[in-house]
Parts: structure tokens; sequence; C-alpha cells
């Protein structure tokens, strides 16, 4: 909105939405925003899952304290 009228910016970003929404399903490919990290995100999010499943089977390895 600085170089352009409220109502210009407002066309503007509508117009790069409907470009990357067009792009998407000509694609058929999810958005994925360059800033975040979808890996880390699931890895996080799941982890206490995968932990919980592997004490259960038995998997999960056990550390033994250090020595002092």
């Amino acid at each position: 909105m600085v170089r352009k009228s409220y109502k210009k910016a407002i066309v503007a970003i509508a117009h790069k939405l409907i470009r990357i929404i067009y792009f998407m399903l000509s694609r058929h490919e999810p958005y994925c925003d360059p800033g975040v990290d979808y890996e880390a995100m699931s890895a996080q999010k799941n982890a206490p899952r995968w932990i919980k499943a592997l004490k259960k089977i038995g998997k999960f390895p056990v550390t033994k304290p250090a020595l002092a």
C-alpha cells in the first residue's frame, strides 16, 4: 500500500493469490511455503506417537546413565 492506493493493493494481492492457486491446481501439487520446514513440523508432531509405538514393540533404545 506504500506505492499504490488501498484498492489497487487489494487487487494486486488477489491477483497473486489467483496465480498461485491456478498453478497449484494445474500442476496437481500442494502448496509448499519455502519458509516453512514441513519435515521438521511433521517429525515434531508425530515423534511422541512414534516413540510410544517403538516402546510398545520393545525397539526403543534405552540409554544408560553415564558413570561419573
